[in-house]
């Protein structure tokens, strides 16, 4: 049935400690339109399917109910999106799997985050192992054309961006099972490095120079993306300081933090999503501090802000500060930044054009 254009989803925002997001919604015949991520149902979105991101419906919440539909017999659980950006996979598509235990589906559904390009039929390696330790069981379908489920789960968000970055009571002891528990050895101080990604991906500039000071104060230099699932919990739950630029792998390390351990997280540009990770830890007992030593945002062309690929220039003599006060190294950081001019040149090359530096101003 074809159905007219609407606007954006209305209902309350979810909220982690109360409401909806703690709740299960069972739907019967409902439509999944892949296009845009949404459930229909009765000729009607179903806004407690949509994805929330910082109080908005980001998928799901418009579009038009699909015409035509395959059925799906049997009953099914709703994960959302899928999505294979590392840390939006552990932020946005893990949210929903805390309402699999004993709801007898026989399979997860997932829309792709988006329909164009590749379609992979299956999970990524890292996504299984994750699910593995979580102790996700059913089979997972990638759903791109439009289906008409008998029998449909939908669990309330339990965590995500936003608001939902502490997680509900009931996500973050779903979470916990991902815990390695305690192992002797490993290092304690950690240091979270970026380096070793894509040019393409941001980060702050002169890195591998910071690295080799933190070292020298007892840092390990830790690369997550080099090391399995298991391995990266362990070294995460070993350590009792972690240290590195906001990034994804501070979600996992989120999931098993304990009371003991302390995050400093190194702001990488002028924008608010650190904010997630903070909240994160800080809703698991962590003890967090964010330092904002960022001089300047370094963008790439066409944008006119910071983003996900820009880079972020420290001022070295704030970020010395913190982290001395911080307890984290014995001596000062050179007052300035070593020299990133042929790292400039190979990030500019990359994005085909040169990057532009807008200075952050002071607070």
């Amino acid at each position: 049935m074809d159905r007219p254009q609407v606007p954006d989803v209305r209902l309350p925002a979810p909220n982690p400690a109360d409401g909806w997001a703690r709740s299960v919604l069972r739907v019967q015949g409902g439509v999944i339109d892949p296009a845009d991520g949404g459930l229909w149902h009765q000729g009607a979105l179903c806004p407690e399917a949509a994805l929330y991101r910082w109080r908005r419906a980001q998928r799901g919440g418009r579009g038009t109910c699909p015409s035509a539909a395959q059925p799906l017999a049997g009953r099914h659980l709703w994960g959302g999106t899928l999505f294979f950006h590392f840390g939006h996979f552990l932020a946005e598509s893990l949210q929903r799997l805390w309402g699999a235990a004993d709801s007898g589906a026989q399979s997860i559904l997932f829309t792709p985050e988006r329909l164009r390009g590749k379609r992979p039929d299956q999970l990524a390696g890292y996504q299984k192992q994750i699910l593995e330790r979580l102790g996700i069981t059913l089979p997972v379908r990638i759903v791109y054309d439009p289906l008409q489920v008998e029998d449909l789960i939908i669990p309330g968000p339990g965590f995500g961006l936003g608001v939902m970055a502490t997680g509900t009571p009931e996500f973050r002891d779903f979470a916990r099972r991902l815990d390695p528990g305690p192992a002797a050895g490993g290092a304690k101080k950690l240091y979270i490095s970026r380096t070793a990604l894509h040019k393409k991906t941001g980060s702050v500039l002169a890195e591998q120079a910071l690295e080799r000071m933190l070292a020298a104060e007892g840092f390990a230099i830790y690369h997550p993306q080099r090391h399995s699932i298991a391995d990266q919990l362990a070294t995460f739950r070993n350590a009792t300081h972690l240290l590195g630029p906001d990034g994804s792998a501070f979600h996992l390390a989120g999931f098993i933090t304990q009371p003991h351990q302390t995050f400093t997280l190194i702001k990488r540009r002028s924008a608010k999503e650190y904010i997630t990770f903070f909240d994160q830890l800080v809703g698991a007992g962590a003890d967090v501090a964010v330092i904002d030593a960022v001089a300047a945002d370094w963008i790439r062309p066409g944008k006119t802000k910071a983003d996900d690929m820009s880079w972020g220039e420290l001022d070295f003599a704030a970020l010395s500060v913190a982290l001395l006060e911080r307890g984290l190294i014995d001596r000062p950081l050179p007052e300035t930044a070593p020299p990133f001019d042929a790292e400039m040149d190979e990030i500019a090359a990359i994005h085909n054009g040169a990057m532009t530096r807008i200075p952050v101003a002071a607070a």
